[in-house]
C-alpha cells in the first residue's frame, strides 16, 4: 500500500514538473497570453483535469515559473560574480548575462503577468515579495563585487533598487524596440567604477 502511494506521489510530482516545463516554455516563447492552460496542458501530453489537480489557475502555474527564473538568475549572477573576480571581467560577464536575459521573453513573461493580475491583490503581494527579495539578492551580490569606497556613499541596497529600476525600463524599451541593447548602460557603470576605483 505504501509503495503505490508513493508512485502516486511520485507520478503527480513528474506531471506538475512537466507541467511548469510546458508553461515555462509557451510563456518565455508565446507570451502570457497565448499560453492558456489548453495550451499548456496538450504541449505536456496532459488533460486540463491533471492540470487543475496540480494548479488553481494558469496565474498560479506562471508564479512558478517567475519563481524558479528568479531563482536560476539569482544562482547565475553569483556564479558570474564568483569569489575574487576581477570587476572588469563580472561586468563583462553581466553585459552578457543580461543581453541574454533581454532575449529571453523572460521580461516580457514579467510585464503581460503583472498587467494581466494587476487587480488581484494576493498575486500583487506575492509579486511585490519577490520583487523585493530580487532586490535583496542583487544588493548581497553589490555587497561582494563592488570597493567599499562606493558603498561608504551608497548602500547597496539603494544601487540594487536602481539596478531593477532601470532593468525593468530597459526591458519595456526592448519589448517595444528589439534594437535597443543594455550596452549604454553597461558603458556608463564601467566608466563609474574605473573612476571611483582609480581614485
Amino acid at each position: 500500500m505504501e509503495r503505490v502511494a508513493n508512485s502516486r506521489t511520485i507520478a503527480q510530482a513528474e506531471t506538475k514538473r512537466q507541467l511548469v516545463a510546458s508553461a515555462r516554455e509557451l510563456m518565455l516563447t508565446e507570451g502570457y497570453g497565448a499560453a492558456s492552460v489548453s495550451a499548456i496542458t496538450q504541449r505536456a501530453g496532459f488533460t486540463t483535469g491533471a492540470f487543475y489537480s496540480n494548479f488553481d489557475s494558469k496565474a498560479d502555474v506562471a508564479l512558478v515559473v517567475l519563481a524558479s527564473l528568479q531563482g536560476e538568475a539569482r544562482e547565475h549572477l553569483s556564479d558570474l560574480v564568483g569569489a575574487n573576480a576581477d570587476l572588469a571581467k563580472v561586468v563583462e560577464n553581466i553585459r552578457g548575462w543580461i543581453t541574454h536575459t533581454l532575449d529571453s521573453g523572460w521580461p516580457r513573461l514579467e510585464l503581460e503577468f503583472a498587467l494581466a493580475n494587476r487587480a488581484d491583490s494576493s498575486i500583487v503581494a506575492t509579486e511585490g515579495a519577490r520583487n523585493r527579495s530580487a532586490v535583496d539578492n542583487i544588493a548581497e551580490v553589490l555587497t561582494k563585487l563592488l570597493p567599499s569606497a562606493i558603498l561608504e556613499m551608497v548602500p547597496a541596497r539603494r544601487i540594487a533598487e536602481l539596478i531593477l529600476d532601470l532593468s525593468f525600463g530597459l526591458a519595456v524599451r526592448k519589448i517595444v524596440d528589439p534594437s535597443v541593447t543594455p550596452d549604454h548602460v553597461l558603458d556608463l557603470v564601467d566608466e563609474l567604477l574605473s573612476a571611483v576605483t582609480s581614485v
